[in-house]
């Protein structure tokens, strides 16, 4: 019935639908086909009605019989069967959960069998009720009654040690109940035989019932299968449709994603004032990009021989050598990234201390056609190795804008440098000195502290280049710078003043302790031992001149002039000595 009656619902909905879509295309054709299209559509109503009202009075009748088989005898006497079998599983539960009480002392056990009493004395009252209409099958049951509740109070009284007090009722049980069992399978038999007769003349209905029925469901059925098979076919476009578009939105994402992360990366990067920093930023939002991995930047040095490793994340494992030729890593001679993994390329960098990992990527940082370094990144999975691959072209553009910005903070470094270091010697020169010498002294005037002014050169120089070149006094020049910058405080400033002469600016310092700096400068440079083309040449020696910021004067211009002055004092007094202002003056 409940399968008739949704059969109908479902070719109802097909008839509404197909009236439908009848009536929008009648809508655009002519008149005649849509009513044609009607006059379907009712002959079918028609004709799925008489269908459907043939199919519901055979079921009825078909359910009617069978209703009529259920309460047969044979039904009731296989139903007395039953609850006899369910009897005797009863009695078997109540006999094992004794012998495993008395075995276990478990209390379980006993309110086990216990419970399977109550249930055999309700199946045994169920039996006496259902033969009522037989006197001998009826007294049978009263006998198993009688039998239950023997077993049922002999129960509530065992204990471990006493067991023993069920069986005699629980053999009465057995003996009923087989006794039982065996009066009902004579009756089946009986009862069996004579309905057999009457199921021959039903089967015959039964058939015609079936096959009537069957070929309309298939029918009904070949219209649903089709409709479904179409459904399915549009729902598995739909679901293709939806993924390509989840896969697509996803993309796009990631996208955004690694759009905003290069955006950042490329403002952060703007904003550093050195290489390091620059090189710190580059790393930070690689590991955010490419999260997992581990990896190193080296950078090549001033030579342009050997690369360096500056920077190092993710605790790599696999150790980079630090200061390796260019040409070991597979990047570089090949001026592009270069992916290294298992069946896609065999060959390995050579700039491993130790195994290399098995799946890395080294990407060359390239500026303006100058190669600057590389980036090594290990990928310790498949899996990020996947990511890292999808990623190749942020990588990429990550890695050119690392490579501009210290690029860019290259040059920016080398211009300041020329701007404010002497070429030959490294150290500050003299514009730079002048700024730093009117700066350190209105600092020093705020806070009421001394400044002194250091005026040296170098005694004979002139000899230098006249005995052994010019390349010679270039040496003695670059020894002289080195040997003055080890000499003084961090917080002194070292010029070039012009020629062999050189000015040392040593803020918050007293007069005492500039001449014994003076002095030790002084030291120091007459010990060098310089040696050029395997010739040693002549002692270095210096004169230095000082003055006293506010004892000598309080103008940048006068200072130096008496520094000069003193400098002067210095070379008249027999040279490699240090002379004061005012003894100069004096003098």
């Amino acid at each position: 019935m409940v399968l008739t009656e949704a059969l109908l619902e479902w070719w109802r909905s097909r008839a509404d639908n197909s009236t439908e879509r009848t009536l929008v295309t009648a809508s655009t054709a002519n008149p005649m086909p849509r009513n044609r299209n009607m006059v379907r559509v009712l002959l079918a109503f028609v004709l799925f009605g008489i269908c459907g009202g043939s199919i519901v009075a055979l079921v009825i009748y078909a359910d009617a019989h069978t209703f009529t088989f259920t309460g047969s005898p044979v039904n009731h006497t296989q139903n007395n069967l039953l609850d006899l079998a369910e009897v005797a599983e009863q009695l078997d539960r109540i006999e094992l959960d004794a012998r495993l009480y008395r075995i276990t002392t478990s209390e379980e056990y006993l309110r086990t069998a216990q419970s399977a009493t109550v249930a055999l004395n309700t199946i045994s009252m169920r039996l006496q009720e259902q033969m009522r209409e037989d006197p001998a099958e009826e007294a049978n049951a009263k006998d198993l009654i009688a039998a239950a509740v023997r077993l049922t109070a002999s129960v509530k009284r065992i204990t471990p040690d006493a067991t023993t007090a069920i069986r005699e009722p629980l053999l009465d049980c057995h003996r009923i109940v087989n006794l039982m069992q065996d009066e009902e399978r004579r009756n089946l038999d009986q009862r069996e035989q004579a309905e057999q007769r009457n199921s021959m003349y039903l089967l015959g209905r039964r058939i015609a019932v079936i096959v009537v029925g069957t070929a309309l469901i298939l029918v009904l059925f070949g219209f649903l299968i089709r409709d479904l098979m179409r459904r399915g076919k549009f729902e598995a476009q739909i679901s293709d449709t939806t993924e390509r578009l989840r896969l697509t939105v996803e993309r796009l994402e990631q996208q955004a994603a690694e759009s905003r992360l290069l955006i950042a990366a490329r403002d952060e990067v703007a904003l550093c004032l050195d290489v390091a920093l620059a090189q710190q930023v580059t790393i930070r939002y690689l590991t955010q990009l490419l999260p997992g991995t581990a990896g190193g930047l080296c950078i090549i040095n001033s030579a342009r021989q050997l690369m360096e490793t500056v920077e190092a994340w993710g605790g790599v494992d696999t150790v980079i050598y630090d200061g390796f030729a260019a040409e070991t890593c597979c990047a570089i001679r090949s001026g592009r990234i270069r992916w290294r993994k298992p069946e896609r390329s065999e060959i390995h960098c050579t700039h491993f201390a130790g195994k290399a990992p098995e799946r890395y990527v080294c990407l060359p940082l390239t500026a303006h056609g100058e190669t600057l370094g590389i980036l090594t990144i290990e990928l310790p999975t498949h899996e990020i190795a996947t990511m890292a691959e999808a990623r190749e072209s942020t990588l990429i553009s990550l890695g050119e804008m690392a490579a501009m910005a210290i690029s860019g903070l290259h040059l920016r470094q080398k211009l300041e440098s020329q701007s404010i270091r002497d070429g030959l010697t490294g150290l500050f020169n003299r514009s730079f000195m002048e700024i730093a010498l009117e700066r350190e002294l209105i600092r020093a005037g705020r806070q009421g502290k001394q400044v002194a002014v250091m005026m040296l050169d170098i005694d004979h120089f002139k000899q230098f280049n006249d005995t052994a070149g010019h390349e010679a006094g270039d040496v003695v020049l670059r020894e002289v710078a080195d040997a003055m910058r080890l000499g003084v405080r961090s917080e002194d400033i070292v010029c070039r003043y012009g020629g062999e002469e050189f000015l040392i600016i040593m803020p918050e310092i007293t007069t005492r302790a500039a001449i014994e700096r003076a002095e030790l400068l002084r030291r120091m440079i007459g010990d060098l031992s310089l040696r050029y083309h395997g010739q040693m040449l002549r002692q270095v020696t210096i004169s230095i001149g000082l003055a006293m910021y506010p004892d000598h004067s309080e103008i940048p211009e006068e200072l130096l002039r008496s520094a000069d002055h003193a400098l002067y004092a210095a070379k008249h007094k027999g040279r490699n000595c240090v002379v004061a202002a005012d003894t100069a003056i004096r003098a």
